[in-house]
């Protein structure tokens, strides 16, 4: 078994850079586990344990899915948490809507149900993680910086390829390694 998952690779600018600096200095004394900054990506399917067989079955499939969609530009704009502010899980940046990325998520989340894969029910919101909060004690700092980029334009990126990664986990932080790097040069709407 491999533990793997679908994402879009994501090259952070200056911008983005300062506002992941910015935070990660300003709650420096929190217990919170940051990204490293150069595997940044976006998930679009999570897939967990994933029986080595099927994996090269899984890789013509992701391929042909994929390689319908024309390249894609993300805007990232404004940052926020997951659950709640009282008790924050997440720390992100934001994406705005985009049809053709959510068209993407769909197609994949469809094209992997034969191997077993079933979609989450949960609404996609695609978002760039920059930490994962294990406690924090001076919420209001949390909450100013939230409240300064909540509506910043932070970047755009052009997504070319989806990376099917498997991820090994290690007490220094997770290894993602690629097993097939996709790429988009369709013409689907």
């Amino acid at each position: 078994m491999k533990r793997t998952f679908i994402a879009v690779k994501i090259i952070p600018g200056e911008k983005m850079k300062a506002i992941y600096n910015h935070f990660r200095e300003d709650l420096s004394r929190e217990k919170i586990k940051w990204v490293d900054i150069r595997s940044m990506h976006i998930t679009l399917c999570f897939l967990g344990e994933t029986r080595k067989e099927i994996i090269p079955q899984m890789k013509q499939e992701i391929s042909e899915t994929v390689r319908i969609f024309p390249p894609i530009v993300l805007n990232f704009h404004g940052c926020g948490v997951f659950r709640n502010i009282r008790d924050p899980k997440v720390i992100w940046i934001g994406l705005k809507r985009n049809g053709i990325f959510s068209n993407l998520k769909k197609n994949l989340d469809e094209s992997l149900r034969p191997f077993g894969f079933v979609p989450e029910k949960r609404e996609f919101k695609p978002h760039l993680t920059l930490a994962r909060v294990k406690w924090i004690r001076n919420i209001s700092t949390l909450e100013d910086l939230l409240q300064e980029y909540k509506d910043e334009q932070v970047q755009d990126s052009r997504i070319n390829e989806v990376i099917f990664y498997e991820s090994i986990l290690k007490q220094e932080g997770p290894e993602y390694i690629p097993l097939l790097t996709a790429k988009l040069d369709g013409l689907a709407k």
